[in-house]
């Protein structure tokens, strides 16, 4: 852990490496001039970021758009991923996606513990008893990622507007056309956005791209109906069919997923279900047997089961963010297994695709 005299030390090396004749001149030599800089970085942050938050009604918090994906629905992809989730899996591929905040990935790895990151910090003296990340104090405002020049920190989250993706996504309107693509949103949760997500999909038809919504599914009907109105393909998790099983690692039951997974169906949607194949929590052959029963008798439009075998992708990403990853060191499903799932829910009469 850092302590002030360590960090101004070290702090005054780097005012003095960064001077140059621009901007250092004689008795401004010292590492005061340099923090005032950093300083003045700060406020001009805060002050676009309380901008942001003023716009929140109409701006989106997405972590990232990959653009030519050829997973999460037909064709070539733009795939949009929403920042927040009403969930907390414990196998989690991308924790970044959970709070509802932009926040900071340290990568340990690149940091030379120079501790500008603290000078820089709105909250310096918490993130000095806490370095390398206060998580519950951070603002996500950044000014920590501009001062690391060893691009050890990451600012995971930013706001945007409806134009701005809409004006990335169809870059490639040509590639959708020739190849029966389009657009996914999926986070994170996009019904946590659903305003924001709702006007996205609705201008992405009015330019005649297909889309889809990868989803929890955890919300009102009243919220999902409204975002589905604009949505071609439903892909929608099912991950246990046991509530008090489903809270165990999700940190939510399942009623309310189910319950729009039926509704949906029952409203003629094109449906995916996704099922992420968890060893030891959701794999066991009456688990699967069950599950598969579920989709037959009870969600009748859905085309295809997805699954979607376990991995710890996660786990370094959890680290970067301070957290602790559910499943540390829990192995992935052997091929067998994954296969043998996948027959088992195929004598459920269902077409059934490993990977999605």
């Amino acid at each position: 852990m850092p302590h002030r005299n360590m960090v101004l030390g070290s702090f005054a090396l780097v005012a003095v490496a960064a001077a140059n004749a621009d901007t250092m001149t004689a008795g401004r030599t010292d590492a005061g001039f340099f923090t005032a800089k950093i300083q003045r970085n700060i406020r001009k942050r805060k002050a676009k970021s309380a901008l942001r938050l003023t716009e929140k009604s109409t701006a989106g918090l997405i972590f990232d758009i990959q653009r030519f994906s050829l997973h999460d629905g037909p064709g070539i992809r733009t795939l949009v991923f929403m920042k927040g989730c009403p969930l907390t899996c414990a196998w989690c591929s991308n924790p970044e996606s959970q709070r509802t905040r932009p926040e900071v990935m340290y990568y340990k790895d690149k940091c030379i513990e120079c501790f500008t990151c603290i000078a820089a910090c709105p909250n310096s003296e918490v993130l000095n008893q806490k370095w390398p990340l206060a998580l519950d104090e951070c603002e996500g405002c950044g000014s920590c990622v501009t001062a690391c020049y060893a691009e050890a920190r990451q600012l995971v989250g930013r706001w945007v507007t409806v134009d701005a993706v809409l004006e990335t996504v169809l870059r490639d309107a040509i590639f959708y056309e020739e190849s029966g693509g389009g657009v996914t949103v999926g986070g994170g949760e996009p019904t946590l956005q659903a305003d924001f997500v709702a006007r996205f999909l609705e201008r992405c038809r009015e330019h005649s791209l297909h889309t889809a919504i990868e989803t929890c599914g955890f919300t009102s009907w009243d919220i999902f109906s409204r975002v589905l109105r604009h949505v071609d393909l439903l892909l929608m998790d099912i991950k246990h069919m046991d509530t008090d099983r489903h809270k165990a690692l999700t940190g939510v039951g399942n009623e309310q997923i189910l319950d729009n997974a039926r509704l949906a169906a029952a409203g003629g949607q094109d449906m995916i279900i996704r099922l992420p194949l968890i060893p030891g929590f959701n794999d066991g052959a009456d688990h699967l047997s069950e599950i598969g029963r579920f989709i037959r008798n009870e969600l009748s439009p859905v085309r295809r089961v997805d699954i979607l075998p376990y991995h710890s992708t996660g786990e370094s990403k959890s680290i970067r963010l301070g957290k602790i990853f559910g499943l540390s060191g829990k192995s992935s499903l052997s091929a067998d297994e994954i296969t043998a799932a996948r027959d088992l829910l195929e004598s459920n009469g269902l077409t059934v695709k490993i990977g999605g």
